[in-house]
């Protein structure tokens, strides 16, 4: 079936659902036509702040925003479908995760209205608790609690606002029936939200988007977005390396950093949840926290090889949709210098990658996990090593219950007490705060990544602060530790 054919089905079955497209030219609105209150509760145009701005202009139709708290995304999202719904036909419905949310909102839509100058209101036939009706436009606007009585039961809809939807109760059970209100191929969707642990409708979607899926288009706005997230007046001061590391690739100010440390102490482990600086990093684990994130330490890291170093890799090799992770220490003094993080590429485009990072930094030994693919592209590897001339010993591993244990037991140990810095890099940092200790119903301790994420940077890591630790000195043998075998 064509897109077309698809869109003329959904049309169809829109206007037996009453919905017959009519506009409103005599009704030119813009943004600066709506109020709104602002944060000093004063009534003011509303022109639309970085956020808003960006969203309004990169909608797409289907869309997820990931978000810090109180960017005003749920301001703009209301101004856009209000615009819509009286300048053109719209069956607009807005769902909240709570009843004063819901009421927020609807009391926002009514300023809206009331605010407008008398040129430019269109009439109302209804205008009630839950729904507003403009015959002109022959537009209806739904609002409502995810969840409540009258939850989806206004027909069909060409617009859909989700407010806050990691928090819906029954959440996925509520939105595979919304959504089924909404014509394939047909109409908005707009799904916002706080993250709410790694669990839920949003939580997957985020993640699926995240890992390519075309099905979402993905919006995450950091904290930094919102400009008064920042201290005013305050003068230079000294940086933690992740704080400069932060500044550096965000342009950010030390106010900005002064305003973060003060959120950070306030809010502890919740902070990335609240005001999030990466998408994984937002969704913090739910679950129990194998390593100790507050003893971590980071290091501003370096860009070539020192003379007089030894250098050890670790490779965990991804597939589908996980990741091909190559970690690079610093042997002698227990830093991390480089990560390579890489996916939907080919195998022969990875080892090419992976024989570059190798050859920079003059890795001494490679520990690369055999199970599965990786034993066919360690003995690829080792062909194309040996053809580059690259001296770099390679040690397959064998991932099991007990070895697992073993690499991941001795790197907690070395972040927590051995002195092993870190780089801080996001994802990495989003999948050690996420990894997990469980107990299986037969009683075994499984180690791993939340359902949905990737440990893929926490397993080459661990690969290579082993190797580091087996301090291998002679090239070209292989270890036979019968542990590791």
């Amino acid at each position: 079936m064509s897109l077309e054919t698809a869109r003329k089905i959904a049309q169809a079955s829109l206007k037996r659902a009453g919905y017959a497209p009519r506009t409103h030219d005599a009704t030119a609105i813009d943004y600066a036509d709506l109020r709104i209150l602002d944060k000093q509760q004063r009534v003011v145009p509303f022109h639309p702040n970085r956020v808003q701005a960006h969203l309004l202009e990169h909608l797409t139709g289907r869309d997820l925003i990931l978000k810090a708290r109180q960017m005003g995304i749920s301001t703009a999202v209301q101004a856009w479908l209000f615009k819509t719904a009286v300048t053109q036909t719209a069956r607009a419905v807005t769902f909240t995760h709570l009843d004063s949310s819901t009421t927020f909102l609807r009391n926002m839509t009514r300023m809206f209205y009331d605010q407008l100058p008398a040129a430019k209101k269109p009439k109302r036939s209804t205008a009630n608790a839950t729904l507003t009706e403009y015959p002109v436009t022959n537009s209806t606007v739904f609002t409502g609690t995810a969840g409540s009585p009258e939850s989806g039961r206004a027909g069909s809809f060409s617009h859909l606002h989700g407010s806050e939807v990691a928090f819906w109760r029954n959440g996925d059970r509520l939105i595979a029936g919304v959504m089924q209100a909404i014509p394939l191929h047909f109409g908005h969707i707009v799904m916002e939200s706080t993250a709410n642990g790694q669990q839920g409708w949003f939580y997957e979607r985020c993640m699926e988007a995240l890992d390519g899926s075309p099905d979402w288009t993905l919006h995450f706005y950091p904290w930094w977005w919102d400009d008064s997230y920042a201290i005013p007046d305050v003068g230079q001061f000294a940086l933690e390396p992740d704080e400069r590391a932060l500044m550096d690739e965000h342009v950010l100010s030390y106010g900005q950093i002064a305003w973060r440390r003060t959120k950070q102490r306030e809010l502890g482990n919740l902070f990335a949840q609240e005001y999030p600086e990466d998408p994984h990093g937002a969704f913090i684990s739910s679950g129990s926290g194998y390593f100790q994130m507050d003893a971590v330490r980071y290091v501003d890291g370096q860009s070539e090889p020192k003379p007089g170093r030894m250098y050890v890799a670790g490779l965990d090799f991804g597939q589908s949709n996980d990741y091909t992770v190559l970690s690079i220490l610093d042997a002698t003094n227990s830093e991390q210098v480089d990560l390579l993080r890489v996916n939907r590429q080919s195998w022969a485009d990875m080892r090419a990658s992976i024989t570059r990072f190798c050859r920079k930094w003059q890795v001494h030994t490679l520990v690369a996990e055999e199970n599965s693919m990786g034993s066919t592209n360690i003995e690829a590897l080792r062909d194309e090593f040996n053809a580059a001339g690259i001296d770099t010993f390679i040690q397959a591993f064998q991932t099991n219950h007990a070895s697992k244990a073993a690499i991941m037991a001795g790197l907690r140990l070395a972040l927590e007490e051995g002195g092993l810095k870190l780089l801080p890099h996001s994802a990495q940092q989003s999948e050690l705060a996420a990894f997990s200790s469980r107990q299986s119903a037969t009683g075994a301790w499984i180690l791993s990544a939340p359902d949905g994420l990737h440990d893929d940077t926490v397993m080459a890591l661990a690969l290579a602060w082993y190797g580091v630790q087996s301090k291998p000195r002679v090239a070209r043998v292989r270890s036979n530790n019968p542990i590791f075998g």
